[in-house]
């Protein structure tokens, strides 16, 4: 799975449970009860949300106005960011066709909704609600302690992955961690955190329920002048290795696996996306990344998309010409080149050297 949508599903546990409500403290059990009742009960939901992240090779900041109506309608805009170009980005959907507006390059993308592949940090602010119950279902609750968030007293719960749990929620084996304002059972903050993947934060800093969000405020007006965009996605195919190898060669190109990964990794999952082969290693406390290769690589991660997340430096890969997004602190790393006409990457929670060594050792 390519890195943004491994980054979504790293922080989507914490997205959904931004309007999540509890219920009685007595036991973790009848607080997951009324988060439930809570949920089918919220029609509509406004919010104003701060979001902090290091993970997957994204290191950002974003604050974003959110409005949401069940069952699946959602509209997000970026009101401030670390990285300035991220400002006035607005994803909007009625549950039926997405907008995703970009002002830095003045264009809108249109597709359907749930098929569009988004840029962060749209990816992030979307589905608060839709998988809540999914959650639920594949989770520990615990009730830890009580502690004060923004001036509010609020419980504080962890959620960790169910053993034995199919629901691919907890990537990296991460915990998740709410604060719930005790008296109106709102969730005023949350955490995600995984070793292998990186962390990422929520914190409500302002909300209504049930305010009467009209049907209006799930369409966008495109701005006058704007490019427009159809985006036609397409679904990735799993594959086994031997499949992949198949298609890469019947494509004009040999499909190269790493004879060398960091310890504990295995290769979880093979699929292709558009023109992509992606190779997924996971399973390492320490490292999760992908190879991926085709004669184009997934959409998103195009060099003026990827510079958003740092700066791009130049390297040698396999005596070719590379183009590198390290985060040395965070350990995130974006590797890519081409090689006998094919594109060619490495991404993921990895060091700039563990990359390096994985994509030296393809054959």
């Amino acid at each position: 799975m390519h890195k943004r949508v491994l980054v979504l599903s790293s922080l989507v546990l914490v997205v959904s449970l931004l309007l999540a409500g509890c219920g009685q403290r007595i036991t973790a059990e009848q607080i997951v009860a009324k988060m439930r009742e809570t949920a089918e009960s919220t029609v509509d939901a406004h919010a104003v949300v701060k979001v902090d992240m290091s993970a997957m090779g994204v290191d950002m900041a974003v604050t974003a106005e959110v409005w949401e109506k069940s069952p699946n309608s959602v509209r997000a805009e970026v009101i401030d960011a670390s990285q300035p170009e991220l400002k006035g980005m607005t994803l909007v959907t009625d549950g039926q066709q997405a907008w995703f507006y970009d002002p830095a390059h003045n264009q809108v993308e249109v597709g359907v909704a749930g098929k569009m592949d988004m840029p962060l940090p749209q990816e992030l602010l979307t589905s608060m609600q839709g998988v809540i119950q999914q959650v639920l279902d594949a989770s520990n609750v615990e009730l830890v302690g009580e502690e004060a968030v923004a001036g509010h007293d609020a419980y504080k719960l962890t959620f960790s992955p169910k053993e034995g749990s199919t629901q691919q929620i907890f990537p990296g084996n991460g915990i998740a961690t709410v604060w719930v304002d005790q008296e109106r059972w709102i969730t005023l903050k949350a955490t995600y955190e995984a070793s292998s993947l990186g962390q990422g934060t929520i914190e409500v800093l302002s909300y209504e329920l049930n305010p009467g969000v009209p049907d209006s405020r799930f369409h966008l007006e495109i701005p006058e002048g704007a490019k427009v965009f159809e985006v036609q996605a397409e679904e990735p195919v799993p594959l086994t290795l031997d499949e992949a190898r198949t298609q890469a060669a019947a494509e004009g190109y040999s499909l190269l696996v790493p004879s060398y990964v960091p310890e504990g990794a295995t290769l979880i999952e093979v699929f292709k996306t558009g023109g992509t082969i992606i190779l997924r290693y996971d399973h390492s406390p320490q490292v999760s990344f992908t190879v991926m290769q085709g004669y184009e690589l997934p959409e998103g991660y195009e060099l003026s998309h990827l510079s958003l997340l740092g700066e791009p430096q130049e390297t040698t890969v396999r005596g070719q010409q590379a183009t590198v997004i390290a985060e040395e602190a965070s350990g995130n790393t974006f590797l890519y080149w081409t090689e006998n006409g094919a594109a060619m990457a490495v991404a993921g929670s990895i060091s700039l050297e563990e990359a390096i060594r994985v994509a030296e050792s393809l054959q």
